[in-house]
């Protein structure tokens, strides 16, 4: 997908490769779930001419005996909906390309060995 240069005082134009696009959301998606990016799996469509980006994924949760009981969180939804902000944002300013709708389906948990809340 051409990236316009010439707007940006550069002469010429920059191609970005499926395969490439595909490396970066899927990274970026891993980041922002928390999880390793093997476990992630990122298809990419036209989205009415933005790219879309479907995500299948496990989300990071933190080991259950290292929480403290009554300890507040945040929903699997709402940090879903973040995950979803983070990887349009980011993959948008990576690569160049606008991002449109990101579907993330969440396919089980990655249990967090690190992560303490009091």
């Amino acid at each position: 997908m051409p990236a316009d240069t010439a707007a940006a005082g550069y002469p010429g134009s920059i191609t970005v490769r499926q395969r490439a696009l595909n490396t970066v959301a899927r990274a970026v998606s891993a980041e922002a779930l928390g999880v390793p990016a093997g476990q992630v799996t990122v298809t990419l469509q036209d989205d009415h001419g933005l790219l879309g980006v479907s995500v299948v994924a496990p989300i990071r949760v933190p080991d259950l005996d290292t929480v403290a009981p009554g300890a507040p969180g945040r929903t699997v939804l709402h940090r879903v909906q973040e995950a979803q902000a983070t990887i349009r944002a980011t993959t948008t300013r990576i690569t160049g390309n606008q991002v449109g709708r990101v579907d993330v389906r969440v396919r089980g948990a990655h249990i967090s060995q690190d992560e303490r809340v009091r």
